[in-house]
């Protein structure tokens, strides 16, 4: 029985101390966000929740390689632009400025 709540609370501490990480390695600017990919009308959608408020931003430039469903990503953007695709159910059109794959 000792060893079941042991093993539970290392594991609680350890998913813990990875969010701390993960908050604690933001810089200014950055957003978390998830990548969904499929709908033909938005091909690429980016959800983030900020200030408790879900937002949802078309990537304009988007690289391929980013295109993975359900991928969590930190990213920078500046508005742009480009126009919102019809269709697409989306808060802005962005242009992002750098992105890196959440660990």
């Amino acid at each position: 029985m000792k060893s079941i709540f042991l093993v539970i609370a290392i594991a609680s501490l350890a998913s813990s101390c990875a969010t701390c990480r993960m908050h604690e390695s933001l810089q200014e600017n950055e957003l978390i966000g998830t990548v969904h990919v499929g709908d033909s009308e938005c091909p690429a959608v980016i959800s983030t929740k900020e200030n408790g408020a879900d937002k949802r931003y078309y990537p304009a430039n988007i690289a391929d390689s980013l295109k993975v469903n359900g991928k969590k990503i930190i990213f920078t953007f500046s508005p742009s632009r480009a126009p919102q695709p019809a269709g697409c159910d989306i808060d802005m059109t962005i242009a992002l400025l750098t992105t890196r794959w959440v660990k």
